[in-house]
């Protein structure tokens, strides 16, 4: 990913950054870390399971119920950077993020049932249909290599590869190169490599940076992408520049690696990938490096392995292969039997047989700690030389959120051996059981899935959502859960079958028995591969079930050249229904706004009753009534495409206005007379939640719940307090009784070791009851004291004597030489405190984390000290792995709503540069008295792998609305980018926060600051009084100077004044220029990247910058060294 930043022409004098959402790290800021040294004592950060107390408390809930978890540690996921809207010339110019999540109507899992024998064996990590990401970063050069494995010595004749742009690539095979000498990537996995971080250490213990890429096996080949590709297609051929032999003819064991290699010819194209995390993957074979990683390489990202697949012959011997595996949905069943077919061919003996008794064919599954295993079955579709379907079944017992992995493990007559890829299915459990309405998206793009929800969440009907893709897939279990109707949308549906010959996974006996269906779809019928004019005949789903005869897919205009309906449709209704008679004047289609392109298909009904029609009369909506009183309803236009353009007075865009589709969704509900348990919530952020004082008799339940279609009959507080399970009635709070309620719940039998959970559940006048999410607390041996101070230490306690023992004692030793009170909170210990209990006694919290790797809440709202600091609380916050703990140790930027965001004041980080030093950068209240010149050093020579320290962008980085920093460091471990120094810290309100370690500081400094942070909660010291407006005008030396290739210029403005900056050459022309404007008084920075008014780097050598303030000229003297 290259991010541009443009500033008034293209300038290179840089305000700072613009905003960038997560996953979007600039291009400077590219994932280089500083490698911690490799110790005997493993280091697996991203491994570290959850807090004691909360695996406890979750447990407990997992007992008693399957409601979504409300106070999760973690809070509320970080979202992925923003989905592009739709695929298109500018697509790739809205959001050059590093792994951009694909639309789900492109993640269409969309494996072909008719494998051609072709006697090419399949190598590859991933999936046909498993594109989750296109990946954003890399630029002209930049390469990817991806590792295989061949069962035995082969030829590779043939490569595919999915991409997500146009564009040119070159591409080879090479041998795998000097990665196979870094720990742990013998075999091509660089899961554990970060990014340009791939060396080893040579016999005489200096550094070796790796390279995948060996010796090239073909010639180097310009190959030309077209645009999208998504599948293992004719299109996705990849000329490598040949075939090449991989292995030892002659010696069948004689196995090695290769790599399939494509350098970037630009931007684009850009590559697709598989989300490996999200199928419990915990392994990647795609590497990438070039000018983006400095030369260096390493895993392009863990959780991701580049689509791929490779195509060999085995002349000499070749494994058995699988050609497919079934892959079940997830269910709501906790129990059951599922069978697996498995595709399996071989090469065949002299014997004519490819797979017979000589060969070993075993399954496994795992199903929680026990591995299931047995040989595989052969079914009636295996052909006389033994390849064909072979079967086994899993039987299953478990909870809901678990899940069964499984594969087949294969070894033929020669001794090759082989394997599938691991695949798996889940049990899940409905968030809202007692929904009279499910909602199943099926291949929906993004914005139509958001249009979906608003429409049905604006109804207030309470419903269920199923997710096809997610899924893997429905079944029985789900749809026959219990509610009374199935509302089905997205653009190109799987799982509702057309045809005779498609399965039907229980969407016709769900209607048959007296149920609803409703399935919303303009490209039903060329999602399934049906004919332009389709005819439905008994037996086919669409005849027997929607009742029609037959159907047009995607009808176009007379000239045969575009969409008969465009991108603008009007439908009008029959007045037949309450779905349709409130259209009969018509219902607007605007697919410009949503970007989804009208396809309309029309139908002609046979028993079905006609709903919708076109402007020329064509039939696009029809519904069939059973002769149970059930009804399937089939409507061929996009109804959520049904909105329009939200202006102001000014005619400025405000966003969608969705409110003729709130009208069609509520018809469409009283149509099917669906009825909906109350909308109830769990309000965790005013609740009790977290670990509470010592000797807690109370404690308060906070709630909402309203009836989309009745009114409330009850409203109660659940509690559970080990084991025994209590209730109370809620009452309503505030006057107007806005359908908010608060309970107060005695503690019976409390303990400092008791565990509560507690949810919110409410009945409506139809007898319909629906629970809320949960939220828990627990005691703890905390009783807070007379002291004004809580210091609370996060430490991973299993490693206590490699680093946190000594850190602890030596922040408690200066804070008691400071004449600090203060109590102690183990964070190991109690998990995060309870405000009302706990953190309300305290005027300031110092919170020291080391090793600090126990996640905790990432919801801002969620995290008790974001309340704390809310209610006026203090906050000195001293962490080196707190963000990367919330992150993955990902160089990433953070959203707004995080607690990294809101309340420490950060908006980038990059994890692990490992900085020793720091200096005072801004004169703080928690600096007063200490010298910018000190260097302070922050070795952490008592932690086992020294220091792990990041550096930060503040709120506002590079603008003057920028977050003051008390420290920065100008260490040489800091990447090259950052010109020589960056922040290392924030100040935010009543919060302080250190990227690095407070105990690694010394004694004198540690103890100074603390004292500074004292007088600050008490009011002695206030930042208002040492950050002062300028009383003159100033132009300083930049720094850091000499640089290369960034430097930054500050200046002081006592008054509103018109700046602007020139840089020129010792000719005195003008190399570049920036108008700032009006700026307000103040200290003030930007940035020059060392670039003229193009944008083209300038030489080396000696520049002058000059500003000009109202009267104020002055001018100085700055050198660039390459």
């Amino acid at each position: 990913m290259r991010k541009t930043i443009h500033i008034f022409l293209t300038s290179a004098l840089l305000i700072g950054s613009s905003a960038f959402g997560l996953d979007n790290s600039i291009q400077q800021k590219s994932s280089q870390q500083t490698m911690i040294v490799e110790k005997d004592i493993a280091l697996d950060k991203k491994s570290v399971r959850k807090n004691p107390r909360v695996e406890k408390a979750e447990s407990i809930v997992a007992e008693k119920q399957n409601r979504v978890q409300f106070l999760m540690p973690g809070g509320r996921a970080i979202p992925n950077a923003k989905v592009i809207d739709r695929f298109g010339a500018d697509a790739f110019n809205v959001d050059n993020s590093d792994m951009i999540p694909l639309p789900k109507n492109n993640r269409k899992r969309d494996h072909r049932e008719n494998i051609s024998r072709d006697e090419l064996w399949n190598l590859s990590h991933v999936n046909e249909g498993d594109a989750y990401y296109y990946l954003g970063s890399g630029a002209a050069n930049d390469t990817f290599a991806t590792v295989f494995t061949p069962a035995a010595p082969c030829v590779v004749t043939e490569v595919y590869y999915q991409w997500f742009s146009a564009g040119n690539c070159i591409a080879f095979g090479a041998d795998y190169g000097t990665a196979r000498n870094v720990a742990g990537a013998e075999t091509g996995d660089c899961y554990n490599i970060a990014r340009g971080d791939a060396f080893y250490l040579d016999a005489n213990a200096d550094t070796v940076w790796a390279t995948p890429v060996g010796a090239a096996r073909t010639t180097a080949t310009p190959n030309t992408i077209a645009g999208y590709i998504s599948d293992w297609s004719a299109d996705a051929a990849l000329d490598i520049g040949g075939t090449f032999v991989v292995g030892d003819s002659t010696d069948l064991s004689a196995v090695d690696q290769f790599a399939i290699v494509t350098i970037k010819g630009g931007e684009t194209p850009q590559p697709l990938a598989a989300n490996t995390d999200a199928i419990g993957v915990t392994s990647t074979y795609t590497w990438f490096g070039g000018p983006w990683t400095d030369g260096k390489w390493g895993a392009y990202n863990a959780i991701i392995d580049n689509m791929v697949l490779v195509k060999v012959t085995y002349p000499w011997g070749a494994p058995i292969a699988v050609a497919s595996m079934g892959q079940p949905s997830n269910t709501y069943d906790v129990s059951g039997t599922r069978t697996i077919e498995v595709d399996l061919f071989d090469d065949e003996g002299t014997n004519g047989m490819a797979l017979d008794e000589n060969d070993t064919l075993m399954y496994k599954y795992v199903l929680g700690d026990s591995t299931h295993s047995g040989t595989l079955t052969a079914s009636a579709a295996v052909a006389a030389n033994g390849n064909g379907i072979y079967t086994f079944d899993i039987e299953y017992s478990l909870m809901a959120g678990d899940s069964v992995m499984y594969w087949v493990e294969l070894k033929d007559n020669d001794g090759l051996e082989s394997s599938s890829m691991m695949q798996n299915f889940k049990v899940v459990s409905p968030l809202s059981p007692a929904s009279d309405v499910l909602v199943v998206v099926d291949n929906i793009d993004v914005d139509q899935e958001s249009v979906l929800y608003d429409a049905m969440d604006n109804s207030g009907f309470v419903y269920e959502v199923w997710d096809i893709q997610i899924n893997k897939g429905i079944d029985a279990s789900v749809i026959n859960h219990g509610w009374s109707n199935i509302i089905v949308s997205g653009w190109g549906v799987s799982s509702v079958p057309a045809t005779a010959d498609q399965d039907d996974p229980g969407y016709g006996p769900f209607v048959v028995a007296g149920h609803n269906l409703v399935l919303m779809d303009m490209d039903l019928f060329y999602g399934h591969g049906l004919d332009a004019e389709p005819v439905f005949v008994e037996g086919d789903f669409m005849y027997d079930v929607f009742g029609l005869a037959s159907g047009v897919n995607d009808p176009m205009d007379d000239a045969g050249e575009n969409s008969l309906h465009g991108d603008t449709l009007t439908v009008y209704g029959a007045g037949e229904t309450p779905l349709d008679e409130q259209w009969v004047d018509g219902y607007d289609q605007n697919h410009t706004i949503l970007m989804t392109g009208g396809w309309t298909d029309l139908m002609v009904v046979g028993e079905a009753t006609e709903l919708f029609y076109d402007e020329e009369d064509n039939v696009v909506g029809a519904s069939m009534t059973h002769d149970n009183g059930g009804t399937a309803t089939y409507i061929s236009f996009m109804p959520e495409a049904g909105i329009e353009w939200d202006l102001d007075d000014n005619g400025d865009t405000l966003g969608w206005d969705i409110s003729h589709v709130d009208l069609f969704f509520d018809g469409m509900l009283e149509f099917l007379g669906a009825v909906s348990p109350p909308n109830v919530f769990v309000d965790g952020t005013s609740s009790t939640r977290f670990g509470v004082a010592s000797g807690t008799a109370t404690a308060t339940i906070n709630g909402s719940a309203e009836d989309g279609d009745g009114e409330l009959a009850s409203i109660k507080a659940v509690y559970d307090i080990d084991g025994t399970e209590y209730e109370v009635t809620m009452t309503a709070t505030g006057d107007d009784e806005d359908g908010t309620y608060t309970a107060t719940v005695d503690l019976t039998g409390w303990t400092d070791s008791s565990n509560c959970t507690y949810w919110v559940s409410a009945t409506d006048n139809d007898g319909l009851t629906q629970t809320s999410g949960y939220g828990y607390f627990w005691g703890t041996t905390h009783a807070p004291g007379d002291a004004d101070v809580l210091l609370m230490a996060d430490h991973y306690v299993p490693y206590w004597v490699y680093g946190p023992s000594a850190g602890d004692s030596i922040v408690k030793a200066n804070l008691t030489a400071t004449g600090i009170a203060y109590d102690n909170w183990s964070v190991w210990d109690n998990y995060q405190a309870d405000y009302a209990s706990v953190l309300s006694h305290y005027d300031a919290v110092i919170y020291h984390g080391l090793f600090d790797w126990i996640e905790n809440p990432a919801d801002a709202e969620v995290h008790p000290l974001s309340e704390f600091v809310d209610n006026g609380g203090f906050l000195l916050y001293s962490s080196e792995e707190a963000i990367g703990t919330w992150t993955g140790w990902e160089d990433i930027s953070i959203p707004e709503g995080h607690f990294v965001h809101d309340v420490l004041g950060v908006e980038w980080v990059l994890n692990d540069v490992g900085y020793t030093t720091v200096k005072v950068k801004d004169d703080l209240a928690v600096t007063n008295g200490m010298s910018p010149d000190a260097t302070h050093e922050v070795p952490g020579t008592f932690s086992y792998y020294g220091s792990m320290a990041d550096i930060v962008d503040p709120l506002g980085w590079g603008t003057d609305d920028q977050l003051l920093s008390p420290f920065h460091t100008a260490d040489t471990l800091l990447p090259d980018w950052t010109g020589g120094m960056y922040d290392v810290s924030t100040k935010h309100g009543n919060v302080a926060f250190m990227a690095f370690n407070l105990s690694f500081l010394s004694d004198s400094v540690q103890q100074a600051l603390m004292t500074n942070f004292g007088h600050w909660v008490s009011g002695e010291l206030s930042n208002d009084e040492v950050v002062s407006i300028p009383e003159e005008f100033a132009l300083y030396q930049n720094y850091p100077n000499p640089f290369n290739p960034i430097t930054n210029i500050r200046f002081d403005i006592p008054e509103v004044s018109n700046v602007n900056i020139t840089v020129f050459n010792v000719l005195g022309k003008e190399v570049n220029s920036i108008d700032l404007s009006s700026m307000n008084p103040g200290q003030h920075n930007i940035n020059w990247t060392g670039t003229d008014k193009a944008g083209k780097a300038v030489s080396s050598g000696v520049y002058f910058y000059t500003i000009q303030a109202g009267d104020f000229i002055a001018t100085k003297k700055m050198m660039l060294l390459k």
